[in-house]
Order: C-alpha cells, then structure tokens, then sequence
C-alpha cells in the first residue's frame, strides 16, 4: 500500500510528540537582532550624549544589518529615560545610553528608583572625556591659579553654572571648590544648553562642562577654556593644562557614557552586542572623530563597567553627603 506524503509526515509528527522530541520548524526563534534596536537617550536632542550615541547607533547599524534607532526621553534628571529601559523587556531590543547621572541620580532619589547594578546590564563602557574648564571674558580670569587666587580674595562672590542639581557639572565644581579652598555659589539650570547661554551673556562666571559643540565659542572668545578636568591633558586641546597642573594636585573628573540593557537580557543578545562594541573600540575613524570633540573612545567588557559602577558609587556616595542637591 502506498503511503502518501502528508500521511508519512502526520506520523512522523506523531511519532516525536510521543517520544518528546521536538520539532524543528522554519518559525525557529531568529539569530539577534531580528528587528531594528532602540538606544534611549535620558537627554534632549543636540548634547553630547546624543551626539556620541547617533554616532554609535550609525556605527551598529552598518554591522548588524538592522536599524540602530535613537530615542531622546528626557525628564526627571535622567528618570524618564532610564526607567523607560529598566522596564523594557529584556530581549536586547531596547537599550540604554547613559552617564554618570545613571548613577548619580540613583543616590539621590529619595527613594531610589533604579540599582544600575543590579536593575541592568552592562554591556561595556564606550567613551570617557574630561570636562572643560569654562569661564566668562569679563571675569578676567585666564588660568586656574588666577581662578583660585579670584575665589580666596572674593569669598562666595564666584558663582557656577550647571545643568542641574545632582548633574556630573555640578558634581565636578563641588569638588573644584573644596580640593582649591575656595566658596562658589551654585547656580543650577534646566540643562547645559540655558546654563552656557547665561555664561556667554555675563551672568554666570564659570562652568565646568563638556567640550563637544564649544570650539566655535572658544575660538570667537564668547568663552575662556582655562583648563581641562582629566588626569591628563585632553587629545583635542594638547595646549590647555589640566585643573592638577594648575595647583589642585589630584583632581580628576572624567564623565563617562556606556551602554546598558535591562536586567536579565538574554546572554545572546549581551554577547552580540558587547562583541560589536569591541569592534566599534578598535576604529580609528571613531577614535579620532571623537578625540576631535575631547572625548576618548574608551571600550571595556561588561565585567569592568560593573567595576566601575561599583566605584563611582562608593566615590559619589562620599561626595554627595558634603553637597546639597535638593
């Protein structure tokens, strides 16, 4: 008797079921990613965050063969961004660019909203990059020992400007002043963009802030760059001393920005992306298109962004019980 082919595969069907052995089938879950990923950004459009992140998300596009698609969720001191990914599912399909408000801004919620150890995953560090030293034309200040000697002869009449309580600027000029001696006035804004707009029309002295976007404000001297705020001079203004070589021995504030996921994203999804990354950190037109803007492409494994988590925890918990952010 002749078996026809549907009847041979309705058994052989019935014949795994039994011994429970599954079934291959063309509808078998697909290698990541099988669809366009999104990279939250907890800034506006147009800071540096955003800019380095569309960079990366153009840099993964082009080697994952799917979209790379950055989404701009600003508010609540990073909040909005930030909690969007942590209740993300953790399918590798939306992740999170962030800062050192991710975990800054942890600390100082009361009650916390996120563990950025705990509530996500690393996938690895991307870039570091000194702040600037920015000061206005008419403080008349050309350096940072004529900064410390203005502060100690004009007590609390220096004044700076950041893009908010709790934000790594403030933090950076909270421990300018107390490394120098010196009493400034923080003046807080609703982002870096109204704080700079304060400083080039001479209502705020100085800010200590990111250089990307400030070499057409240096260079027609709307700002004074004094100094740079890393352990070494920056690769974009080899000429500008760093905050330590100007008499604040071993000051050094170095922001960072790092890709995370949410907690438990599949190990497939990390290992995809944490191997792009390490591709991405080897490119020398990226290293070089952001040394241009002072920062350094700066890759690390998942394990050693933990590590660093864990550090500036410890090293900001310290320093936010001598600042008031509220």
């Amino acid at each position: 008797m002749r078996v026809s082919p549907i009847s041979r595969r309705l058994a052989v069907a019935a014949l795994a079921a039994l011994a429970g052995v599954p079934l291959l089938s063309s509808a078998a879950d697909p290698v990541y990613p099988a669809r366009p990923v999104t990279v939250v950004v907890a800034y506006a459009p147009g800071g540096a965050t955003d800019i380095v992140a569309r960079a990366l998300a153009q840099e993964m596009t082009s080697s994952l063969g799917q979209s790379v698609i950055v989404d701009n969720k600003a508010g609540g001191g990073t909040a909005v961004g930030t909690l969007a990914v942590k209740r993300a599912s953790p399918d590798g399909y939306t992740l999170l660019f962030g800062t050192n408000a991710f975990v800054i801004s942890s600390l100082i919620q009361k009650p916390s909203q996120w563990d950025p150890v705990k509530d996500f995953e690393p996938v690895g560090l991307v870039t570091t990059q000194a702040l600037g030293v920015f000061v206005r034309p008419g403080l008349k200040v050309r350096s940072i020992p004529e900064l410390i000697a203005y502060g100690k002869a004009n007590p609390g009449k220096l004044n700076f400007a950041s893009s908010g309580n709790g934000s790594a600027q403030h933090l950076a000029g909270e421990a300018f002043q107390q490394a120098a001696g010196i009493n400034m006035v923080h003046v807080p804004y609703k982002g870096a963009g109204p704080a700079l707009q304060d400083m080039v029309g001479g209502r705020v002295d100085l800010m200590f802030t990111s250089m990307v976007g400030m070499s057409e404000l240096t260079k027609d001297q709307k700002v004074l760059l004094i100094a740079t705020t890393g352990k070494n001079r920056s690769f974009a203004t080899p000429n500008v001393p760093t905050v330590a070589e100007g008499g604040v021995p071993g000051y050094n504030v170095q922001p960072w920005q790092a890709l995370f996921a949410p907690a438990k994203t599949s190990a497939a999804a990390l290992e995809r992306l944490q191997r792009e990354l390490a591709r991405i950190g080897k490119d020398e037109g990226m290293t070089k298109r952001l040394r241009d803007q002072g920062m350094e492409l700066t890759v690390s494994t998942a394990a050693d962004l933990r590590n660093h988590l864990q550090q500036e925890r410890t090293s900001y918990t310290k320093l936010l019980q001598t600042v008031t952010v509220d």
